[in-house]
């Protein structure tokens, strides 16, 4: 047994590779659906890595970059690279394509790359693109809870430990807005980033980030020209999708009475409730223009908001 003083003297801060959002030795998935950018923002994520530069305002602790690809080729990368103007170098960089003769890359045939890479480079940040392009020796369904939480993401695990990698898997996504496959992936990895194209954000990108290490994150993402994401501010009329939805939801209802953990459900909303309650109350002014308005009531141990609808009025009378 320890005491509280012992455990915090025995201690140790967590180590990162990109503060705030991945822990040394995690293992994390990166998932969208087709066509979103789901390898941009991955190559641009390794480069922040690599170079030790600032990842999407997030702080990078250095280090060479193992790049696996399981669909595109060496020059279709680099075309990309090139694109995107990365600042990878011979020393911070490796590219592992799959053979044309290939159909999957198995993970067990990896390992002198990985042992390369490890003892050589001393890399430890990997990103495995595509998830599903990768096969064991077992093979396995993507579908099995029990395959996907007991076998296949306990694999991945094992390498992290053994050549201390932080791994990113790049994955698709359902038509649930789901990851593709068992819900053990969700559930058995340290966190989740989330890509979403939404036509109401004028086709900007959702990134969302769930973790159970660190706190809930949500923001908008624009390309620009170089195809480079960068943070975007939303206006009054750039609303977050989830509270479109909650604001479509309100119109019908006029006058109603709600918690957030139970609004967050009844409209099976694509984010945490405690995320989505920071959302809403950083909102209040721009719903109001909407014509929405919020109003929140303390009852006990609980918080009740009580929102009411009236049209807003056009700038424009007659």
């Amino acid at each position: 047994m320890k005491t509280i003083s012992e455990m915090r003297k025995n201690s140790t801060k967590k180590d990162f590779i990109v503060d705030n959002l991945m822990k040394s030795n995690g293992l994390y998935c990166l998932v969208a659906r087709p066509k979103v950018g789901k390898s941009l923002l991955a190559l641009q994520l390794a480069n922040s890595i690599a170079t030790g530069t600032n990842f999407l305002g997030f702080r990078t602790s250095p280090s060479p970059v193992l790049y696996i690809s399981t669909e595109m080729n060496f020059s279709q990368i680099l075309d990309r690279i090139d694109k995107m103007n990365l600042q990878f170098a011979d020393d911070n960089f490796r590219l592992k394509e799959q053979e044309i003769n290939e159909r999957k890359l198995n993970l067990m045939d990896l390992q002198l790359e990985f042992q390369e890479f490890s003892n050589e480079l001393k890399g430890r940040f990997v990103i495995i693109d595509m998830f599903s392009g990768i096969d064991m020796n077992n093979g396995y369904d993507l579908n099995n809870y029990q395959d996907m939480g007991q076998y296949v993401i306990p694999k991945f695990r094992e390498l992290c430990k053994k050549y201390n990698f932080t791994i990113l898997l790049i994955h698709h996504l359902n038509k649930n807005n789901k990851s593709l496959g068992s819900t053990a992936i969700d559930g058995s990895v340290d966190g989740i980033i989330t890509l979403k194209l939404d036509q109401n954000l004028k086709n900007k990108i959702l990134f969302s980030y769930e973790s159970r290490d660190y706190e809930s994150i949500e923001f908008v993402l624009k390309r620009n020209e170089n195809l480079i994401f960068e943070k975007s501010e939303t206006d009054s009329n750039d609303l977050n999708p989830n509270l479109l939805i909650f604001l479509n939801y309100a119109i019908k209802q006029k006058d109603f009475s709600f918690t957030i953990s139970d609004i967050t459900s009844k409209l099976n909303l694509q984010i945490v409730p405690s995320v989505f309650g920071k959302l809403l109350r950083s909102n209040l002014d721009n719903l109001e223009k909407e014509g929405l308005h919020i109003e929140a009531k303390r009852t006990g141990a609980e918080r009740i908001y009580v929102a009411k609808y009236e049209e807003p009025i056009d700038d424009y009378d007659e």
